[in-house]
């Protein structure tokens, strides 16, 4: 059990991502201020720097438990299904899912003019790591189970098949005023991209 005084830390620091979440998405990473997530967290700006070296550091755990939660959900999601292609099926739906629910997050990883570099930073964290190591592990059942050919490398095909979902979120993101649908109604679109390409039949 955790000491009273870890329980309260842990708490200030939800607080203060839940604040650095919803300013980040309002006025975007570099108009928005330490003092003005404290404040929005209802705490003095010296708390932040106790649990965050700087903003930089806050946006970057911002985005680590993020990516911690969807590969958590992912991972146990996915787990409950036997065939290969339904555990492709539930990866990209649970990623989509996820967006969806978390468009301010997802906002702030692609908004910001150095963008390119918070992907690529993040993607060198621990938990960046964990989710390109696992994407890539579903890959090679898939080959394994003859889904996909195994004559790619499953770590270069895992990029391509995550550079696809990216691309068809953005597309929604910048559409989806127009069209009102939902993103998870195209996770059929995806797994047919990925598997099959754009041939005609």
């Amino acid at each position: 059990m955790i000491s009273r005084k870890e329980r309260d830390k842990q708490l200030r620091r939800s607080d203060i991502l839940k604040a650095a979440e919803h300013l980040f998405a309002l006025k975007g990473y570099h108009k928005a201020t330490i003092r003005d997530i404290a404040k929005e967290a209802q705490y003095a700006s010296g708390t932040v720097y106790l649990h965050f070296k700087d903003k930089n550091d806050l946006y970057f755990a911002l985005l680590e438990e993020k990516m911690k939660s969807m590969l958590f959900t992912t991972k146990e999601r996915v787990a409950q299904a036997n065939d290969v292609k339904k555990k492709l099926e539930i990866f990209v739906q649970e990623g989509l899912s996820f967006f969806e629910k978390n468009q301010d997050f997802f906002r702030i990883f692609i908004s910001e003019e150095d963008g390119y570099f918070s992907e690529r930073k993040i993607l060198k964290s621990s938990t960046g790591l964990q989710t390109q190591e696992y994407t890539a592990g579903l890959l090679r059942e898939a080959q394994k189970k003859g889904l996909i050919s195994k004559d790619f490398d499953a770590e270069q095909i895992a990029e391509v098949f995550t550079s696809i979902i990216k691309t068809i979120i953005l597309n929604w993101l910048q559409k989806k005023d127009v069209r009102n649908n939902n993103l998870i109604d195209l996770s059929g679109t995806i797994l047919r991209l990925f598997l099959k390409g754009v041939a005609d039949k």
